[in-house]
């Protein structure tokens, strides 16, 4: 297939698939960052948490039982090549949290409604797609670089499982595996969660996402002859990319 289709337009093929599900996830399933802390803040209402757990430790399950298979190497993945910097992600993730309350909206909810129409979740999407390269390649990316020098991981790879196996001496996948299953279980320790069978059917649809993408962009990084990075879903760098693309057609 994709000697047929081709790299870029397979690995554009598989963000489809999976986007459309986390779409559908965040309309009809109510899926959304800023609106489950909201829930929990002001509401006393933990079962949107819950959902974001419950999607987390699908995601983690299915992503290192495809290892298990060989169908998938996080250490080939973009996120755990770079050496992991814990004040940069503290200091990036208030950021991009702040951010979120002023905006009103979480960056997912933003692009979701958006496909609706919203023209407010428009001026979020575009700001923060132009935000997004204006850190990584533009005018910001020089403080960006002198602030949080990111280099390679080195020879080992900065992910819990992978630490966990080098003092166990247990496999990483087994170790992921579990790890997946014990936050699906405090997930649903919650008897609200429990009872709502559309909100665990959701959940369990945004962990499907991820683990697609995941499969989808090994093989293509395996099989394939351009070496396209090996990721998943995200939505800061590629709004600036479809931006750039609608612009340049490149």
């Amino acid at each position: 297939m994709l000697d047929a289709v081709g790299e870029a337009n397979f690995a554009a093929m598989i963000g489809l698939f999976g986007g459309v599900l986390l779409g559908l996830a965040a309309r009809l399933g109510r899926f959304c960052t800023l609106g489950a802390i909201e829930d929990y803040l002001y509401g006393g209402n933990d079962l949107r948490l819950r959902m974001w757990a419950l999607a987390i430790g699908s995601a983690v399950t299915g992503s290192f039982a495809l290892m298990a298979f060989g169908w998938f190497d996080p250490g080939q993945s973009f996120y755990l090549s770079q050496r992991w910097m814990p004040i940069a992600s503290i200091v990036g993730g208030g950021l991009f949290g702040y951010g979120m309350a002023l905006a009103g909206n979480c960056g997912y909810g933003a692009i979701a409604r958006l496909g609706g129409g919203d023209l407010r979740s428009f001026v979020i999407v575009l700001v923060m797609g132009i935000s997004a390269y204006a850190t990584i390649s533009g005018p910001f990316a020089w403080a960006r670089v002198a602030l949080f020098p990111i280099g390679p991981g080195g020879a080992d790879v900065p992910g819990m499982a992978h630490a966990l196996g080098e003092m166990t001496q247990l496999p990483v996948s087994a170790i992921g595996i579990a790890i997946g299953l014990l936050v699906v279980g405090i997930a649903l320790t919650g008897r609200n969660l429990r009872s709502s069978k559309s909100t665990i059917i959701w959940s369990v649809v945004v962990g499907i996402s991820v683990i697609s993408a995941w499969a989808g962009m090994f093989h293509v990084h395996k099989v394939g002859f351009e070496q396209l990075p090996v990721v998943s879903h995200t939505f800061s760098a590629p709004i600036g990319d479809v931006i750039i693309y609608g612009m340049t057609a490149s």
